[in-house]
């Protein structure tokens, strides 16, 4: 009996090391498959080649394609977030006529992502004049209901008490946005924001759509697609799309856990 424990610790810790292993093979096989029969000199001279040169014949460098990838990764999540919070602000403190019909309206938007509307959007974008560009590239990907979900369930459970105060005070509602709900909600907003992030970086089918004959757009997903998947230039292209989200989520753990599970104290 005083060994069932430690044997269900071992337990559980055996089956994260699996779950571990599973996560991490792709990527290991990646590395092995990049740096079979080279040197490490050689290695660095492939990454150090891609950065500055690319891939020669297309005409942008690695740099420029890591570039537009963040620039629409950041653009995304910080659209959806200024949208998103004062929609929900708007959807809990305001008397709406018919606010869950509003709201849901919202949310019918998460279930028609940009892949399963990309002839529509792509017809409307190219009527804009938005082909070839980063207005758009990103904004019809930051047409979302996600952060006004989280928002609205996060504003909730503010207390109506201090709303109330500030109204008392003579504080507007852009007043009361902006010195209670946004410094209360910073810790969402951050979590949210690695999200976002990381759901704006894994967009691949998209930029290769709207950027039709621009070059200088071309994300690190089109110079995969320019290089081969099975080509070690394709795979070195692949991880370094790898490196930026798992920096941001190493980076902002302690902010997901403290928005995701600490709450409002």
């Amino acid at each position: 009996m005083p060994y069932l424990p430690r044997l269900r610790l071992m337990a559980d810790h055996l089956i994260l090391c699996c779950g571990v292993a599973f996560m991490c093979g792709p990527v290991a096989y990646l590395l092995w498959q990049l740096v079979a029969g080279l040197s490490i000199a050689q290695i660095g001279q492939t990454f150090l080649d891609l950065w500055r040169d690319g891939l020669g014949s297309v005409g942008i460098s690695g740099a420029a394609m890591m570039a537009n990838s963040l620039v629409l990764a950041f653009g995304v999540a910080v659209v959806k977030l200024c949208h998103a919070l004062p929609a929900a602000y708007a959807l809990v403190w305001f008397r709406l006529p018919a606010p869950g019909l509003i709201y849901g309206a919202i949310l019918i938007a998460m279930f028609f992502p940009v892949e399963t509307r990309v002839l529509p959007t792509f017809l409307v974008t190219a009527k804009l004049g938005l082909l070839n560009s980063y207005t758009g590239m990103i904004l019809p990907v930051a047409a979302s209901g996600l952060g006004v979900l989280v928002f609205t369930q996060f504003m909730k459970q503010l207390p109506p008490a201090l709303i109330e105060a500030a109204r008392l005070d003579g504080a507007g509602p852009l007043r009361i946005l902006w010195d209670i709900v946004i410094p209360m909600s910073a810790p969402m907003a951050a979590s949210l924001f690695t999200v976002l992030f990381v759901l704006g970086w894994n967009q691949y089918l998209w930029p290769l759509m709207v950027a039709t004959t621009s070059v200088e757009h071309d994300t690190l997903v089109r110079g995969i697609s320019y290089a081969g998947a099975g080509s070690r230039a394709g795979l070195a292209l692949a991880l370094l799309a790898m490196l930026p989200p798992v920096l941001v989520l190493i980076c902002a753990q302690r902010w997901m856990l403290r928005g995701l599970t600490v709450g409002i104290h």
